[in-house]
Order: C-alpha cells, then structure tokens, then sequence
C-alpha cells in the first residue's frame, strides 16, 4: 500500500513499506507510526520507539518501517504550518509528539487506510492542527492570485517561471510573490515546484514515460526531476512511484 496525497504546502503518503538510508532534504517531516514501531535514526542518534515526531529540515536521517503502517507528511517550510512547526522545534532536529497526542491522531489516522478519499484526509490534517495548537488563517483572495490558481489548474505548458505569470497578469514579480505568500501561505516558488511535482506524477499515472511526464512538466531533464523528488520527498522516484495511488486534495 503507498497512498500518497497531494495538498497545496505539503505531501503525504500513507505506506506499509518505508525505507529510506540516511538522507536529508529542505522540508520538514512529520512521522505517525499506526501499527509496528519504525527504525528512525537522526545523525547519529536511533530513537528510542519514535511513534510520532517532526523531523526538522536539512537534518540528516534515516528510516526503516515494515510490517505496519506508518503515515507521514513532507511540509514546505515557507508555509503557515512550516513556519509554526519550525517555532515548536525550536531550532532542534526533531521533536517528539506527545504519547497521548499521538494515541488520538492515530484514531483519525486509521479511516485513511479504509478509504483513500479527501474527507477522511482533511479530517485528520485537521485534527493534527488542532492537536498542535495551529490556527490556519482564513484569506481574502486578490483576483490575481485567485486568476493565477486558476491558471496553475488548468495548466497544460512546460514554463512555470515566475516571471511568466507576472507578465500575463501584469503584475511586478515582487508583488506577486508577496501577495501569493500572504494569502495562499506559502513561497510562490515552492508551491510551482510542487505543483510541476504533481503535474509529471499524474502524467506517469495516465502511462506516460518518466522522461516524457518530467519534461512536460517543465523540469529541464529527468534528472532534475528525480533530483527534485528526493530533495522534497526523500525518496528515489522510481520508489515513490511503485505500487502508488495520488489524490490531489486542494
């Protein structure tokens, strides 16, 4: 089983095989372990039955889970939630969630192994935000950025550069990064990366071959591609896509 969700500042995947040697990448990782207990490894440090944690961005680690289940959630560190997790770690590579908090976010973690559908997702995203204090702020959208979304949803072309949509928007690509951070709540540049992600992803879905999805997503190679995936996900592509099932649930 590799479900995998795609939302607007983070991806997660629900698995009952994860392995991955030591590695690092630029998002923050979040670990709920529903049945068994992984072999998490921070540096040099094993953790002692690590059933839920956050791991911090760019801190090297090491996973290795089977026989079980285990949900986890690469975050952008530009986002709301990134930002707000980031003022909770402290400046420390990890931290360990709470036995009793993990005991109820696994009680909505387990509908998601029943169903792979976007209720039973937001429920738990929602109940892990309020296990941890987080308010996400509601937003008042600019046109521009709503006409941007919208263009991103219906895109079907190989330029995602920021420059780009300023000019078809009129529009200083200062103030629409700025505005785009402000009330979508994450970089403009991270969400066009996960969104290219998940174009060359659906792609692959629908039959495309590697080369073909990641170019047509915009990616310069397939090895900017790949490179892309481990860097935000942790993984090699060629894992990430096997045996997958996506859900985009934004």
């Amino acid at each position: 089983m590799n479900q995998i969700y795609w939302d607007v500042s983070q991806i997660s995947m629900l698995t009952d095989n994860l392995g991955a040697s030591t590695h690092s990448h630029g998002m923050v990782q979040f670990f709920l372990a529903l049945e068994n207990i992984p072999d998490i490894q921070i540096g040099r440090k094993k953790l002692d039955k690590p059933i839920c944690l956050f791991v911090n961005k760019n801190v090297k680690h090491s996973v290795k889970f089977h026989d079980g289940i285990i949900f986890t959630t690469v975050i952008d560190p530009t986002s709301d939630i990134g930002i707000f997790i980031d003022a909770l770690m402290n400046g420390n590579e990890y931290y360990l969630i709470d036995t009793d908090v993990a005991k109820k976010l696994s009680k909505y973690a387990y509908p998601m192994i029943e169903t792979f559908d976007k209720e039973s997702y937001v429920t738990f995203l929602n109940q892990m935000y309020l296990n941890l204090g987080f308010q996400p702020r509601e937003r008042q959208m600019d046109e521009r950025i709503t006409g941007l979304l919208k263009i991103l949803e219906d895109c079907n072309c190989f330029d995602h550069s920021v420059e780009k949509y300023a000019e078809e928007l009129d529009i200083s690509t200062s103030r629409l990064s700025h505005l785009f951070s402000e009330q979508v709540g994450i970089s403009l540049k991270s969400y066009l990366t996960i969104h290219q992600l998940e174009k060359a992803f659906q792609s692959i879905l629908e039959g495309s071959r590697l080369t073909e999805a990641a170019m047509n997503a915009g990616f310069g190679s397939p090895s900017h591609f790949a490179a892309t995936v481990k860097r935000l996900m942790g993984l090699p592509t060629r894992k990430t896509i096997k045996d997958s099932r996506f859900l985009k649930v934004y």
